[in-house]
């Protein structure tokens, strides 16, 4: 059932806007320190009986390939991401697409370590089905896009 999963997070952020009482939290446990924000403003979603419409100017969208950030995201899901204006708008929990040389692809990671040194920024990623990081450092110029929202 693809963009289910979206579809009632935006259903629920509909009935926030609308003045109803908030849903309960839910926390999400991991052994990964987490930084990451939201990237796109509560304000930028408008949600309608038919539609959901995301006010955000640079948006663009792709089709997962791969199982490698399973079960969050697998074959033929689809994600938004928007192009990050600087390093410092990545934060560690970020999932990120990256040209990565040695594969010749644009790969989908998670951020799990940031590396700042001699005025450069690094990314250490790592897929979520994967045992291990990934071998290769992402240099910022890398980067195409900070994963915003997607569909499954």
């Amino acid at each position: 059932m693809k963009g289910g999963v979206i579809l009632i997070i935006f259903f629920a952020l509909g009935f926030i806007l609308s003045g109803t009482p908030p849903a309960e939290p839910r926390y999400a446990l991991s052994d990964i320190p987490v930084e990451s924000t939201s990237h796109i403003s509560f304000e930028s979603i408008k949600v309608y009986p038919d539609e959901v419409r995301i006010m955000q100017p640079g948006l663009q969208y792709a089709r997962v390939k791969s199982d490698s950030m399973a079960p969050l995201l697998t074959h033929d899901s689809i994600v938004f991401e928007k192009k990050p204006t600087s390093p410092d708008e990545i934060k560690t929990g970020d999932i990120i697409s990256f040209y990565e040389p040695e594969t010749d692809a644009i790969i989908l990671h998670m951020v799990i370590k940031i590396i700042r040194k001699d005025g450069k920024t690094n990314y250490v990623t790592k897929g979520i089905a994967n045992e291990r990081a990934d071998d290769w450092l992402v240099p910022y110029e890398n980067v195409k896009g900070i994963m915003v929202g997607t569909f499954r």
